[in-house]
């Protein structure tokens, strides 16, 4: 099955021919790029895992922290923030990180999970587990929750 995927221009280049060898070698997914789009030609599951790699590389992941979802049972979740206004989102990405990355390194570090805040998304890579505590946490920045209420809910897995 053919598919093609929209990478935004300024993250196709990390997608490397060394990048997509290795994608190919270990998806068995045939990868080519024209332009800005990513041509996958794949079946099942193995064409699941290359879309949400690319994804994660479209989404302002590195290759690095990209190559968890090649491991069994990681999966990629996006949230989109492009409902909120300009600069609801601008707030909401600075809340998410934190000052000098510390919100999200917390997040990452309660939750197992990964995070990268790109442009008008916010994506998570971990477990089903993971993506879900780091998900509530960031529907509560979102929501306008306290950094303290966010954290509790980190410490403890619930707020009260």
């Amino acid at each position: 099955m053919l598919e093609s995927l929209l990478v935004p221009e300024e993250r196709i280049g990390v997608l490397t021919r060394e990048v997509r060898d290795r994608l190919e070698r270990e998806t068995e997914v045939k990868t080519r790029i024209d332009g800005n789009a990513v041509l996958l030609d794949g079946e099942g599951i193995a064409m699941l895992t290359a879309r949400n790699f690319v994804r994660a590389i479209g989404r302002g992941f590195s290759p690095e922290r990209a190559w968890r979802l090649l491991q069994d049972e990681q999966t990629l979740d996006v949230i989109e923030l492009g409902q909120l206004s300009d600069s609801r989102q601008k707030n909401v990405r600075a809340r998410v990180i934190g000052s000098g990355g510390r919100m999200r390194g917390r997040i990452e570090l309660k939750t197992g999970a990964i995070i990268s805040v790109y442009h008008k998304t916010i994506s998570i890579i971990g477990d089903w587990e993971q993506v879900q505590k780091a998900r509530k946490a960031i529907e509560m920045i979102i929501k306008g929750s306290e950094i303290s209420t966010v954290n509790r809910y980190l410490e403890r897995g619930k707020v009260k």
